[in-house]
């Protein structure tokens, strides 16, 4: 994740790490573009680019054993899963319960094998899964990406035209997101 710290450096507003932290006139507007530059960033490759917690709210469980598809990627552990019985009583599985399959681009999740989903309420949102996603490091070159964002937006506070020609996004961000776009097929 880039830092307020590397952002400042990146902009040339410090040369030294105690002259970022230091100088603190615009961290908010600098924290806002480091915020915006990650969701261009995620949206544009479909990956989630830093270490979150997702939450996923479902009306019940696939039928059987069913695996269920996460929509994020990558996802690196399942916090928590709770569901609302038929009863009415809410019920939470254990992680170890669970089969977290990561080798597809949108991670599964499915029971134990030879077990099968618990029967839920029949009501909406009777299943809440949690969990932590995004790579523990940024690629290098997302890196790179992030920041040429952030510099361009903090120099150009708007849309940038050159005689007929506009840019909202620097040449060369698109081209470093795209070896991690995940591309939708069907």
């Amino acid at each position: 994740m880039i830092t307020l710290t590397r952002a400042k450096l990146h902009l040339r507003l410090a040369i030294t790490e105690e002259e970022a932290t230091a100088y603190t006139d615009e961290d908010a507007i600098i924290q806002g573009l480091i915020n915006g530059a990650y969701q261009y960033a995620e949206h544009y490759t479909q990956a989630t680019l830093a270490t979150r917690t997702k939450t996923l709210v479902l009306d019940g469980f696939p039928a059987g054993s069913d695996a269920i598809e996460l929509p994020w990627s990558p996802v690196t552990a399942i916090e928590s899963l709770e569901y609302i019985d038929p009863e009415g009583i809410e019920q939470s599985l254990d992680a170890e319960t669970l089969r977290l399959d990561t080798r597809p681009i949108y991670p599964l999740l499915a029971p134990q094998w030879g077990s099968h989903w618990p029967s839920t309420t029949d009501e909406p949102e009777s299943v809440t899964i949690t969990a932590t996603a995004g790579a523990a490091e940024t690629p290098p070159d997302v890196d790179v990406a992030i920041l040429l964002l952030i510099g361009h937006w903090y120099e150009n506070r708007e849309s940038v035209a050159i005689g007929t020609i506009t840019s909202e996004v620097p040449m060369g961000v698109d081209m470093l997101l795209a070896p991690h776009r995940i591309h939708a097929v069907g």
